[in-house]
């Protein structure tokens, strides 16, 4: 387990980089690490606070999470890419993104999320901790993601969306 905080910030990096690259912008990319970022700093932060020690699960779930949680942030951010472009203004771009992808990031999280909740029935400790852990993580991640991106994009409209890239 004591290695495992170093693969983890190691592959948050590894991540961070893909979504530059993804993305083709260093703004784009940092954008959607912040969900996973929230999620997990509120994840550990609750964890430490109950007392809970970093034991193979949750080490395992830390970089589990990388993966689970950064699927929605690229969902949501493609979409608002490909939908600024197509609306020309933010105020209708948000409006549309929490038409389809909006609903489609909260029945992935609503469906993943309960899919692991019959792991709290589990006659083993550490099934049980998978299972909330992994719910909680989707849930955050997904809150994270459907309330802050689309006021972090709101606020860096100017850099997110330069007029000369996005006007018609």
């Amino acid at each position: 387990v004591s290695g495992m905080l170093e693969a983890f910030l190691g592959s948050f990096v590894i991540v961070l980089l893909m979504m530059i690259v993804l993305f083709r912008s260093i703004l784009w990319g940092v954008l959607s690490m912040i969900p996973l970022t929230v999620t997990i700093g509120v994840m550990y932060g609750i964890i430490g606070l109950v007392g809970k020690d970093y034991d193979m699960p949750v080490a395992v779930l830390s970089s589990l999470s990388l993966g689970l949680a950064v699927d929605y942030a690229i969902h949501f951010l493609a979409r608002s890419r490909h939908l600024r472009k197509e609306f020309n203004n933010w105020k209708e771009t948000s409006e549309a993104m929490f038409g389809e992808p909006g609903r489609a990031i909260a029945r992935n999280v609503i469906v993943i999320g309960v899919g692991f909740m019959p792991l709290l029935a589990a006659p083993l400790v550490p099934y049980q901790t998978v299972g909330a852990l992994i719910s909680a993580i989707l849930l955050l991640a997904g809150l994270a993601t459907l309330l802050l991106l689309p006021a972090l994009l709101r606020l860096l409209e100017p850099f997110a969306f330069p007029k000369k890239k996005y006007s018609n």
